[in-house]
């Protein structure tokens, strides 16, 4: 990669609602996005990116020009500036077709056509001169090298009680998503801990290469159980009590994690507690996120300094300082007509109602939000910055976009606190 001379990051993305900031500033895994570009760059041997530019700005290469509301992680970014390296003229990221695409492209509006889907990460090679604007749109497609191994997976049950069944999901390290709606912050946070975790492998190959060694086993079950618990990636400082069950997951420094707790191949912040009893499975959490005894998350993510203490919260997103109380309810799952559970959820995207795609998709708690216990909100609906629903009433609220403020329910509307 000695032939590159510079980076440049562009501002194309907007605010990401109801968060109110930049993709840049979304959780991936243990940090941001950005925090995470620059340490993937940093590990690639790559310098420092420029001063994010406008569409109109001018790059000379040899360069690599990324889009702000993308995520590359670092195996994807090495084979495509591998590859782009020897094509005499501009080129932009494809990814063949693949179940990674089929699960994570529903919203992420790219280029897709029938040899994959095309990004907005671009190399410009050496004496060419060109916009980032014209270099992101229009470069010719080059598809990376790819690998997915498909592994059946179980489905919990959802919320409603429609049986979960099986799944295939990919496994896999080559990751691009674009992020421009609160949507993708979840899917990423679905992929994030297999990521993070052969990330965290890769950097100690003859540690783990022993701790592979180690967990060799008669049977494949043995053996796959045995690696759970071997590759788990432990900060400085962390507190851990020896009843508390961690397996494939990568842990920040100065986390506590207390009796009886259980937490699988998920990656934890820096600074969250995890009190007793609390249950963590497929989730990213922000730094400094708190969970109250007895708390349990599947597939979930959650932003810096949030308080998801629920019971049960499955594919949601839960945003800075919101507050979630036992028996606060966001549904996973949407109704058929017939009121039949396991419908298809829409989000809004814009003006419009949208599919959320092939994965459970539950509600979005927007910053400094909060859910009283015997709320319910129904699948795909977000709960905005500052809105508090502090009673329920045993209906489902299917419509949360009020102002902010102090609301409760009745039969499933909202009405001001009074």
């Amino acid at each position: 990669m000695s032939q590159l001379t510079q980076v440049v990051v562009v501002a194309r993305g907007g605010v990401i609602a109801p968060f109110g900031v930049a993709a840049d500033a979304c959780p991936i895994g243990p940090a941001t996005l950005n925090e995470g570009r620059d340490d993937t760059l940093r590990r690639l041997g790559l310098v420092p990116p420029a001063v994010k530019s406008a569409d109109t700005d001018v790059v000379s290469g040899p360069a690599l020009v990324i889009a702000d509301d993308l995520w590359v992680t670092r195996r994807a970014l090495q084979a495509f500036v591998r590859a782009a390296q020897r094509s005499t003229e501009p080129v932009r990221l494809r990814l063949p077709p693949s179940r990674l695409l089929e699960l994570t492209l529903p919203l992420q509006d790219v280029d897709v056509d029938v040899d994959g889907a095309t990004f907005a990460c671009a190399f410009v090679p050496a004496g060419v001169t060109i916009s980032v604007g014209a270099v992101l749109d229009a470069a010719r497609p080059l598809t990376i090298a790819y690998r997915e191994l498909l592994s059946p997976v179980p489905l919990p049950r959802t919320l409603l009680a429609r049986p979960g069944g099986q799944m295939t999901w990919p496994l896999t390290s080559t990751v691009v998503m674009r992020l421009r709606h609160w949507v993708h912050v979840l899917r990423a946070s679905h992929v994030a801990p297999q990521v993070w975790l052969l990330e965290r492998a890769l950097r100690s190959p003859v540690r783990s290469a022993l701790r592979g060694l180690l967990g060799l086993r008669l049977t494949a079950t043995a053996r796959e159980a045995a690696w759970r618990r071997a590759f788990v990636f432990v900060g400085r400082r962390c507190q851990i009590h020896p009843s508390a069950v961690v397996e494939g997951s990568v842990i920040g420094d100065d986390v506590v994690i207390g009796p009886g707790a259980v937490v699988l191949n998920s990656v934890i912040g820096a600074g969250s507690r995890l009190e007793q009893r609390t249950h963590v499975s497929q989730c990213t959490l922000g730094r400094r996120t708190f969970m109250s005894l007895n708390s349990s998350m599947q597939a979930c993510v959650t932003f810096d300094d949030a308080d998801a203490c629920a019971n049960n919260l499955q594919a949601c997103v839960v945003g800075t300082g919101a507050g979630l109380t036992s028996f606060a309810r966001g549904l996973d799952t949407a109704l058929h007509d017939d009121g039949r559970p396991g419908g298809p959820v829409r989000v809004r995207d814009g003006d419009a109602l949208r599919s959320a795609g092939e994965l459970p998709c539950g509600v979005c708690f927007g910053p400094g939000s909060y859910l009283g216990a015997g709320v319910t909100v129904a699948a795909g609906r977000v709960v905005g910055q500052g809105v508090r629903i502090v009673a329920g009433d045993g209906a489902i609220t299917r419509s949360a976009d009020v102002a902010a403020g102090t609301w409760r329910t009745a039969d499933g509307r909202l009405l001001p606190w009074r």
